[in-house]
């Protein structure tokens, strides 16, 4: 398998704040990591103001269904509903003047996309976002809403080649999905609310694309509470960091099935493959049919609007795949609420 295309990797700009929680002896791995806890803490500091503080919502019925004392974190409820405005709100507000003025671009299967288009937006630059042609017509209509400008390619990784080309010919600048260090802290944020609103958390599941909200998380978490467990969940037909992890480096997938847009990464990129490798205690995958069951459940018995991505931690604990103790203090993540009427009308 061949290596995953990597852009370059923009320096962290601005003085960040040294948060209250930073360890008073970090340990040596963490602090070598390509993303800290200061860099989390100062996204934190920075994009705060712009985003909601999302619910940490306990839930006795999933708690009883899954045998642990579950709440679930709700960023299908965040602004763009996805985690994805966090990172993408950070990166977007670290830009330097002259890269303001050449406008940014993206590829995305969406909330990604939806999230760079509402910061563009937000601090006057002009967006660019590439998706692939059968991206979800809700997440497209979203994007243009934002003001941002829309090129399709074939696949989600025709897409991602085509934005490469575009940068290069443009000189716009690249804000990854999940690869940049800017985005992974501003992802790591949702990391940071769980330690705050639920300190006596034990384990975290979520769902897991490119890997830049697990390894913002992950950072987040284990600096402070190196004890807490933390399980990604891919698709079982887009298993990225499974591969990567298997193969020691990241590597693209070469066909991509699953009903999981927002988990369909065709590669992760070398800063969250790092972090992963270093501090995800476990990876596990989920069918199709189990994401539909618990985006199902999510609705009927939580009321909470998910797309299958997003339920993806939920389903996980259901299938039994995530390896936990009756009665652990969990937390899952809804990463988002981004689906057609259409397609929820034939999933449900």
């Amino acid at each position: 398998m061949s290596q995953a295309p990597t852009a370059p990797r923009r320096p962290a700009r601005g003085k960040p704040r040294k948060p209250a929680a930073v360890p008073s002896k970090p340990h040596d791995l963490l602090t070598a990591l390509p993303v800290t806890l200061r860099d989390i803490d100062a996204a934190k500091n920075r994009i705060a103001p712009h985003l909601w503080r999302t619910a940490l919502l306990p839930s006795a019925t999933l708690s009883r269904m899954t045998g642990v004392n579950l709440r679930v974190k709700t960023e299908n409820l965040q602004r763009t509903c996805s985690f994805k405005a966090r990172g993408a709100l950070n990166a977007v507000l670290l830009l330097t003047e002259a890269e303001r003025e050449t406008g940014v671009c993206t590829f995305s299967a969406g909330n990604h996309g939806q999230g760079l288009a509402f910061a563009a937006q937000l601090a006057g630059v002009r967006c660019t976002v590439f998706l692939a042609k059968d991206a979800s017509q809700s997440k497209i209509q979203a994007i243009k809403g934002y003001g941002a400008d829309v090129v399709y390619g074939a696949t989600i990784g025709d897409a991602s080649d085509r934005m490469q080309v575009f940068q290069r010919e443009t000189g716009a600048t690249y804000i990854s999905p999940f690869g940049e260090a800017a985005v992974v802290a501003g992802q790591g944020t949702v990391g940071l609310e769980i330690l705050e609103d639920f300190p006596e958390v034990e384990h975290i599941v979520l769902g897991v694309g490119g890997g830049g909200l697990a390894a913002g998380v992950a950072v987040a978490v284990k600096s402070v509470r190196p004890d807490v467990r933390i399980t990604g969940v891919e698709p079982e037909g887009a298993p990225t960091l499974k591969r990567a992890l298997a193969a020691g480096e990241p590597v693209r997938l070469g066909h991509i099935e699953t009903i999981a847009d927002g988990l369909s990464a065709p590669y992760t990129s070398p800063i969250p493959f790092e972090i992963i490798r270093a501090l995800l205690d476990d990876i596990v995958i989920v069918s199709d049919t189990d994401l539909i069951g618990a985006m199902r459940l999510l609705l009927s018995r939580c009321k909470l609007l998910v797309e299958p991505s997003g339920a993806a931690s939920v389903a996980a604990l259901l299938a039994e795949q995530v390896k936990v103790a009756k009665g652990t203090n969990t937390v899952a993540v809804l990463s988002g609420g981004n689906i057609d009427m259409k397609v929820l009308k034939r999933l449900l």
